[in-house]
């Protein structure tokens, strides 16, 4: 099966070229789909046609097209958001990949710029110090001599210069520009993605860190994300973990809160409860297995739906469907 390739950037010029092209004849439009008899300095009467039968037969015709000009008029602002709405949806999931693996791939250059930082201040600890030891030479005298920590035939380590914080696209495309801390930890990155054609994505995170037994070490890292889509409306999402390790994720759109609260349980296991705008409710179970595998059990408008897979990976089969009408009570009356 062959692969499907939508280009939305094509999509989203010929959105453009039609609503230029309904601008353009939409006044001609609107004269001529008039119910009255126009001429090139607008509505005439029948003096000006000079024939009653004929300004009759005029007035007829405008009337007719009256609707169909209107209606093109309309069709053609409907097509054009439809073609546009099209290009923007698949625009931002792939901007959305494409930010994503730019993070991870700017996140991996802070982690390797930690190493050669810590590298480097290793070396920088104990290139001047020495081991002192003693020995008794051929004639029994007790000498003492050093071994240096870092021995002279020894390369140092190259010097790491500034954290990355930016990381670029081909052509400019995309950019991930990130804040470090003091510890090299990540305090905030935000990825743009743009297209020649005008279409923009922009996409930022900020991260809090909570070391809860005081090791210097982060136990959790909840996130706020705040998205701009590419047409223009904006969307939040938000973790917060509690003290039992259990979480919420809220997201914030036009159409209202959805939350997501998840408890985490055996083996990487979990269960979790979704809220949508709408009051809607789906319960997600998932039971893992010591040896890997395990089960998801999800509950929502739709039915039930039992899966088979690996927790871990994600991977999962669907076994059985239930729609909501099956599993209604069936109540009986009587007389």
């Amino acid at each position: 099966m062959a692969d499907l390739v939508l280009d939305y950037a094509l999509l989203h010029d010929l959105a453009g070229s039609i609503r230029t092209l309904r601008g353009q004849v939409e006044t001609d439009i609107a004269v001529a789909s008039s119910r009255s008899v126009a001429g090139s300095r607008g509505e005439v009467d029948s003096a000006a046609v000079g024939d009653g039968t004929l300004f009759a037969a005029l007035s007829a015709f405008y009337s007719t097209c009256h609707k169909p000009f209107k209606d093109s008029m309309d069709r053609l602002k409907e097509l054009s958001e439809l073609l546009d709405s099209v290009a923007k949806a698949f625009f931002d999931v792939d901007a959305d990949f494409a930010s994503k693996v730019k993070t991870g791939r700017l996140q991996a250059q802070v982690g390797q710029w930690q190493a050669q930082q810590q590298a480097w201040d290793q070396y920088q600890r104990i290139k001047d110090k020495v081991v002192t030891y003693q020995y008794h030479d051929s004639r029994g005298v007790l000498q003492t001599a050093t071994i240096p920590l870092w021995g002279a035939d020894r390369p140092p380590p190259a010097k790491p210069g500034a954290a990355p914080t930016s990381l670029a696209g081909p052509g400019g495309g995309t950019k991930t520009d990130a804040k470090v801390d003091a510890n090299g930890r990540l305090i905030s990155e935000t990825s743009t993605v743009t297209t020649a054609n005008g279409l923009t994505y922009k996409e930022t995170t900020t991260y809090t860190y909570v070391d809860r037994n005081g090791d210097g070490k982060p136990e959790v890292v909840d996130y706020t994300t705040a998205i701009t889509h590419s047409d223009g409306t904006a969307e939040e999402i938000a973790r917060t973990t509690k003290p039992d390790n259990s979480y919420v994720v809220t997201s914030r759109t036009k159409e209202g809160v959805t939350t997501t609260s998840v408890t985490p349980g055996a083996h990487g296991g979990y269960s979790s409860v979704t809220t949508t705008p709408k009051g809607e409710t789906t319960t997600v179970t998932v039971v893992a297995n010591p040896d890997g595998t395990g089960t998801k059990t999800e509950v929502g408008p739709k039915g039930t739906d039992v899966y088979t897979g690996k927790p871990a990976t994600g991977q999962w089969t669907l076994k059985s469907h239930k729609d909501p009408y099956d599993e209604l009570p069936i109540t009986m009356g009587g007389a």
